[in-house]
């Protein structure tokens, strides 16, 4: 069922987030993607309404901090704004301005750079393509973004030596594999941003290391309605690191109960079987430590936002959130889901949601994916709750997440 067209107005916001990870797949940043919902993020007719879109809601209607927490910023200004045509309100510090690869170079432009530079704003040149016209941005550049599908390896390769002898940090953007991942790495890059992150590197015939083959058998039991609360007991109990964090979770300010809870027998009865099986699946997912933790987090984040939109759907709170969270397993265990799902006793109805998008819980997974993707023009297809809902749950989901994951790392 498709939205109402009055239910996609230019007072809706869309609220969309794309992380940029350093060398050591730390989160280094966020580029901002927020979008009108009448238009597809790829097709926005007016670039200054979109960058007025960014400023107002991420850092008046939201607040930064919800939404990129401790970490920069990546905001695309138009000419418009690099020339002060439009004032641009953020003070340097927490704000990276990224220069888009459209903008038209004279020296009115090359000026403003300049100022913006002197009052010490972090500046980015994306898409960068370097040429004799272009050569002249490059001095006032800290972040060079180069698009790796717009550039022969070869002429990467080029790009990178010939931009070694400016005091600049390179950021390789649509990394789409690990082949492309530990290039850029060997050529010096800095920074990388890319579908590679959040997509599986798939190896025909890749085995499962021994500690993803233990963690997927305890997802399995965990999974599995025969469970009982005794034999879940023994597998968080054995496993320390998951009870002191377990209890962490269910002491911390999210459950605000009235007294602590110090045992994991307590802690069963308090939570209940389903929820305590989702706690400690997040919790050895996050123990994966050779994948991003923001690969974690979005994961978590998605959970959520199903869960949150399960009441909308009239369907089980906890089947969305199990959906949300196993949505993202192929990418942490590195094996395609469907050979995954072989594995696990889900019920029919989530292995449905999670191959094909099929029944409410996969209509609830496609509408939260959708927007996780800022792909507004599938949204407009599949979307069936209002934007406004959308969005908020997004934001609380946010929120959430990084509350969980301090308490959990």
């Amino acid at each position: 069922m498709n939205l109402p067209a009055d239910q996609l107005t230019t007072e809706e916001i869309f609220v969309g987030r794309q992380a940029i990870y350093d060398l050591k797949l730390n989160t280094y940043a966020y580029e901002l993607l927020f979008r009108d919902g009448e238009s597809n993020a790829a097709n926005i007719a007016d670039g200054n309404t979109a960058t007025s879109q960014v400023i107002n809601n991420a850092f008046l209607v939201i607040g930064l901090e919800q939404i990129v927490q401790h970490h920069f910023a990546f905001i695309n200004l138009t000419r418009e704004f690099l020339l002060g045509e439009i004032p641009f309100p953020l003070p340097p510090g927490r704000v990276i301005l990224e220069v888009l690869e459209n903008i038209a170079i004279d020296d009115e432009l090359v000026a403003s750079l300049k100022d913006f530079k002197n009052k010490g704003y972090i500046i980015a040149l994306d898409d960068f393509v370097l040429s004799e016209e272009s050569s002249v941005l490059v001095p006032f550049a800290d972040i060079i973004k180069i698009d790796l599908m717009a550039l022969s390896q070869n002429e990467v390769i080029e790009h990178v030596d010939a931009l070694k002898k400016y005091n600049v940090k390179l950021l390789a953007e649509k990394v789409e594999t690990k082949q492309e991942f530990e290039l850029c790495k060997e050529l010096g890059f800095d920074y990388f941003q890319g579908y590679y992150f959040s997509k599986p590197d798939i190896v025909a015939g890749k085995q499962l290391s021994p500690n993803r083959i233990s963690l997927l058998e305890m997802i399995a039991t965990l999974q599995n309605d025969e469970c009982s609360f005794e034999e879940l007991d023994t597998i968080i109990s054995k496993d320390i690191a998951i009870s002191y964090k377990l209890l962490r979770i269910i002491n911390s300010s999210f459950y605000s109960l009235a007294r602590p809870v110090a045992s994991i027998q307590t802690a069963l009865v308090v939570l209940g079987l389903k929820a305590l099986r989702n706690w400690v699946t997040v919790i050895g997912l996050s123990q994966i430590d050779d994948k991003p933790k923001e690969l974690v987090n979005n994961s978590l984040v998605r959970a959520k936002m199903c869960e949150l939109l399960a009441l909308e759907l009239h369907c089980d709170k906890s089947s969305a959130f199990t959906v949300g969270l196993f949505s993202m397993l192929d990418v942490l265990m590195d094996q395609p889901l469907k050979d995954l799902l072989e594995k696990l006793p889900l019920a029919d109805e989530i292995i449905d949601a999670l191959t094909g998008y099929n029944g409410v819980l996969g209509e609830l997974l496609a509408m939260v994916v959708a927007y996780e993707n800022n792909n507004w023009e599938e949204l407009e297809k599949v979307a069936t709750v209002p934007v406004h809902t959308l969005r908020q749950s997004f934001i609380d989901s946010i929120e959430w997440s990084s509350e969980i994951t301090s308490q959990i790392s």
